[in-house]
This record gives C-alpha cells, structure tokens and sequence, in this order.
C-alpha cells in the first residue's frame, strides 16, 4: 500500500512538472511580447517628446518681428525657389482670407520678408544654437532610456533622426488661391515635399532602436500662420 502510494504520487510529479514544461514556452513568449510592446512605448515617447519640442520653436527664423514683439506671416513666393504653390497677392493685402483687420493680429511683414529656402535648412555646425523649426533638418540624437520602476528592467538606446521639410500645399481648381477664394481646398499628403518654399513645414522624427526590427517614425507639421498679439487691457 505504501509502495503504490509512492508510485501514484511520482505520476502526480510527473505530470504536473509536464505540464510546466510544456507551458514554459508560452510563458516565455508573452514575457518577450511585453518586453517589446514596453520597448516600442518607449520609442513612441521619445519621438513624441522631441516633436513636442521641435514645435516649441518658431516657425522661421525670418517670422519674429523685434519692434512689435510679435511673429510676422512671411513670403512663401519670392526667389530663390519661388513656387506658384501658394500663390498669395501679397501686392494687394497684407492680410490673408479670414484673417482679423485690426492692429496686433496676424498679418505679414511691411517689408515681405521671404522664409528660408530648403537648401538652408539644418543646423550649420554644433557652435550654432537652433532657433527655429527648420534648424533641426538632418539632426540626430541618441537618448538612453532607463527604467524608472522597480517592476521594470531595462536600459536601451534610441537613435532619433529629424528631416524637415516644405510640404506641397497646391491649391484644387484654377480660380483656387489665397487671395480671392472664401474656401481653401489642397490634397495634404506627406509624401508630397517640395524644394520649394510653402507655408507648411513637414518634421519626421525617425527612432532605430535594439530590440525593433523596423524603425518607428512619426510626422508633426507647422504652419506659416504668424501670432496674434494678446489683448491687453490698459490704463
């Protein structure tokens, strides 16, 4: 009787250390699909953190009007790399369709300044302090990324690299422009750049990191829209 015992109770082992076995895969594979999809979080933070500072920056180096301490909307349309994209009288009117005619709101500058051409995008050398969005084309940075948690364990690298460039922002229809229609109509494609100036600047952050097997990017975009200044109150 005590033998038998012995013998169901080494059955009772066995399975149960097969079914261990037989589950340790599994086990395994959803740790490795958690550590991924941590990963992969991670990246997106890291893409959407330095997007969310990219447009902290001002639209143009050309925009920041110094005497009324206000962002002016620039001249998409002059050469070099004129483009009939964004074709806007700007002879006639400082001001586009919708915008507000009193002082202190969005308009362009007296003067017409034109914004940066592609060709000048990126930053120079390192001595040279970014001070706009196109500042940051060609840039690249590698970020290490620790865990913070103690149920987390992990330190990685992720490389982030920035283009910047002009999106197409072609109008539909032959009568279509900034000028004289109420309704603006244009394909947004990001696919669509251009060498050509326009009012719309595209960023791509790309990530690479170990443990990805594609690299992850995202878009962000920033108008050629000025600054309206704050109503203030005086007395």
């Amino acid at each position: 009787m005590k033998k038998a015992m012995s013998m169901i109770e080494l059955v009772f082992a066995i399975v149960i250390m097969g079914i261990v076995v037989m589950s340790l895969p599994l086990v395994l594979t959803q740790v490795q699909n958690s550590n991924s999809f941590a990963l992969r979080q991670e990246v997106v933070l890291s893409i959407k953190t330095k997007l969310s500072y990219i447009l902290s920056y001002q639209w143009d180096q050309n925009t920041y009007d110094t005497t009324a301490d206000i962002e002016r909307v620039l001249d998409t349309t002059t050469s070099p790399n004129a483009s009939a994209d964004n074709a806007f009288d700007v002879n006639n009117t400082t001001r586009r369709k919708g915008h507000v005619l009193a002082d202190g709101r969005r308009r362009l500058w007296d003067g017409l300044n034109s914004a940066t051409p592609k060709a000048n995008f990126g930053v120079a050398n390192a001595t040279i302090l970014e001070n706009d969005v196109d500042d940051f084309d060609r840039d690249s940075e590698t970020k290490t990324i620790i865990a913070t948690t103690d149920q987390d364990d992990f330190i990685f690298n992720v490389e982030l690299n920035t283009t910047v460039d002009y999106m197409q922002d072609t109008l539909q229809g032959a009568t279509n422009n900034y000028a004289s229609s109420k309704d603006i109509t244009f394909t947004f494609n990001p696919s669509n750049s251009t060498a050509n100036r326009t009012n719309i600047k595209m960023i791509k952050v790309t990530a690479t990191a170990n443990g990805i097997e594609n690299p992850i990017f995202m878009y962000a975009f920033s108008s050629n829209i000025g600054q309206s200044k704050v109503m203030k109150k005086t007395w």
